[in-house]
């Protein structure tokens, strides 16, 4: 299971996730200071409850970290990689992140952008001439931004069957100019795999990188996230990973392979809970890690911003956002939350 959600970051710790304050109309309201016996406790519980869902058959496996003033103050694994061997799952097993990968694809692009070659607002025709979309004007005018923020104009999910049949990636993004919009062009949020992966193969282009290698290049090997890449032949390699499971008449079954290549920006990284632990190190601290500047604060900063409506919380009738591979929300106290998950 892979998931993350929002603990705020006032409190000083996050439960397999990233979060942060930003000021709206009035300053954020002071909470107390979180103390370490209060994160003791709360790890406790997160612990308790993990073990629950693996002892009532909710998750084959599962992964969590918990990160504490710039520490990783635990991470622990649960249940198993593999129902067939019963091999045991632990902070190293390496997990496929699903569209987990959005927010870390996003990171890398800001990354990129701080180096100075390209902007979030660079235009696809520029960096790849080779792109179009059905609309010879939306053509000329679509930015790394644009893609990143699902406000294409494309419909929701474009080109994932052309993937499911086989297709290859280059195969399948020269093809989406013949998709026919859903929208207007920057009018609405559509949810489009292929879509950000041409903002990111663009965003490479003026550096001469494919995107599996800026990825490592530029976030993983700086961070030393050692188990975790944006190939699928890397994730088979791994001894210690947690195979594709589906319920089947109340039993886990390993079933399915995933080769997510194809979109390897959106849905192709692999990694473990200890990595991906030392990337939300880096966003809660603003782009660095271990005091070393990696990622440029402000582009990364604009990854977490609201760039297009999504919906409302039917409970809390809140407005939802995406904003730059982030679910974005806020709180009735004005606190943002950044979201990212998905179930495997």
């Amino acid at each position: 299971m892979i998931k993350m959600q929002i603990i705020h970051r006032r409190s000083g710790f996050s439960i397999a996730a990233v979060s942060r304050w930003r000021r709206l109309a009035l300053p954020p309201p002071q909470q107390p200071h979180v103390t370490s016996e209060q994160v003791t406790h709360a790890v406790q519980e997160v612990e308790k409850l993990a073990q629950k869902q693996i002892d009532q058959n909710a998750y084959s496996g599962l992964a969590i970290a918990v990160v504490f003033q710039d520490k990783v103050v635990y991470a622990k694994g649960f249940g198993v990689r593999d129902v067939n061997t019963k091999a045991p799952v632990d902070a190293d097993t390496v997990f496929q992140l699903a569209s987990v990968s959005k927010p870390i694809g996003s990171t890398v692009v800001a990354e990129l952008v701080g180096e100075g070659k390209i902007t979030w607002d660079s235009k696809l025709s520029a960096l790849d001439p080779t792109f179009e979309m059905f609309d010879p004007w939306v053509t000329r005018q679509i930015t790394v931004r644009d893609m990143y923020a699902h406000r294409s104009g494309l419909p929701d999910h474009a080109g994932d069957l052309l993937e499911d049949l086989g297709f290859t990636r280059a195969e399948i993004l020269f093809r989406l100019r013949y998709q026919h919009p859903d929208s207007s062009f920057r009018s609405h949020y559509a949810y489009t795999n292929f879509g950000m992966t041409e903002g990111a193969v663009a965003a490479v282009k003026p550096y001469q990188l494919e995107w599996e290698e800026a990825c490592a290049q530029k976030l993983y090997k700086p961070l030393g996230m050692t188990s975790t890449s944006s190939r699928y032949a890397d994730f088979t390699a791994r001894q210690n990973k947690a195979l594709g499971h589906v319920l089947v008449d109340g039993k886990w079954v390993q079933k399915f392979k995933r080769d997510p290549d194809a979109q390897s920006p959106t849905g192709g990284v692999s990694s473990s809970v200890n990595d991906v632990a030392k990337w939300i190190r880096l966003q809660l601290a603003n782009g660095k890690f271990d005091g070393k500047q990696i990622v440029s604060e402000k582009p990364l900063a604009e990854t977490h911003h609201p760039h297009m409506l999504t919906g409302f919380n039917p409970f809390t009738n809140m407005p939802t956002f995406y904003g730059l591979g982030w679910n974005v929300s806020y709180d009735e106290q004005g606190r943002l939350r950044l979201e990212s998950f998905r179930w495997v």
